[in-house]
């Protein structure tokens, strides 16, 4: 059992409602869960991975629905995340979903290696749009992300097609930009979640520690 899942684990009680996103420390987590046989757990997952990797290890995984009821917990990984406890998740292409699971919880916890915690976003990492816009300012740069296993776009869970946008030196106009582009035309959502992750947990000197906002 890895010591960042261990501490989550050690959050989780009986009869609670929880939401697993996507990411390896999550999928740590759900097989350590497996082994814990805590009881009337009822599990969510917006990732297709998620639930297919949680049905190997032998848990009952639901898919989002429309009314998704609020939920005790929520834990999903990360790719970066700033001093103020604002993130860019983006790599997974399942923002839209994750955010539901975000803003329905009374915790939204990101698992994470101690160096995607940092003062400032790492401008290596993209704001992922979902679907296709044309008017994103000239100061960024930006690509359709393209799929792995075909050719062929790749896309997110609504069949919408991913748009990887980079600063030339930072993301310090982040929240500007990110206003900006969800008003325009055909903008589903966003990979940056600003103001509604509650806690990190990572592991430094060997350690797993949480992290809370504030």
């Amino acid at each position: 059992m890895s010591l960042i899942s261990q501490k989550a684990l050690s959050k989780i009680k009986p009869n609670m409602s929880i939401s697993l996103g996507g990411g390896s420390n999550v999928l740590n987590l759900a097989k350590d869960l497996c082994q814990a046989h805590i009881s009337n757990l009822t599990l969510y997952s917006p990732s297709e991975i998620t639930q297919a990797k949680c049905k190997q290890f032998g848990l009952k995984v639901l898919p989002f629905i429309e009314n998704l009821p609020h939920l005790d917990l929520a834990f999903d990984g990360c790719d970066s995340i700033d001093k103020n406890f604002n993130a860019l998740k983006s790599g997974g292409g399942i923002h839209l979903f994750e955010k539901l699971a975000a803003e329905n919880t009374e915790e939204y916890i990101l698992l994470l290696p101690a160096e995607r915690f940092r003062d400032e976003l790492s401008p290596t990492i993209p704001l992922c749009l979902e679907n296709v816009i044309n008017s994103i300012p000239e100061e960024y740069d930006y690509k359709i992300r393209l799929g792995k296993a075909v050719a062929s776009f790749a896309r997110s869970p609504l069949g919408n097609i991913l748009i990887d946008i980079y600063p030339h030196t930072s993301w310090n106009n982040i929240k500007k930009l990110n206003s900006f582009l969800l008003k325009q035309n055909g903008v589903v959502s966003s990979s940056y979640f600003e103001g509604i992750v509650t806690s990190i947990i990572t592991e430094t000197k060997n350690k797993a520690v949480e992290i809370k906002k504030g």
